[in-house]
């Protein structure tokens, strides 16, 4: 995740660093407020449009015929959607 300030890109979200580009304190919040959004409530947002789309079709069609087969097609889905997902993982804060 990176976030835009005076026109440039920043993936650093150091708060000395913020402050030494000039940001104010109330700027230096909302990006880290929307950082930690973006990790948690937006993340969840993003896995469950996934499942609708991708993994609960798989997981009607599991129930269908329940084979083995396609409950492993199910359960490989929701892991792929759960590792490219992941909630609650914040960028690492680099100095």
């Amino acid at each position: 995740m990176s976030y835009l300030y005076d026109g440039k890109t920043y993936d650093n979200y150091d708060q000395t660093f913020m402050a030494e580009l000039g940001m104010s304190e109330e700027a230096i919040a909302s990006v880290t407020a929307q950082r930690d959004w973006d990790a948690t409530e937006g993340q969840l947002a993003r896995r469950k449009r996934r499942y609708e789309t991708e993994s609960d079709p798989l997981y009607l069609e599991w129930q269908y015929d329940k084979t083995p087969e396609s409950e492993q097609v199910w359960r490989d889905k929701v892991s792929e959607i759960k590792a490219q997902l992941p909630i609650g993982v914040n960028p690492p804060i680099t100095e």
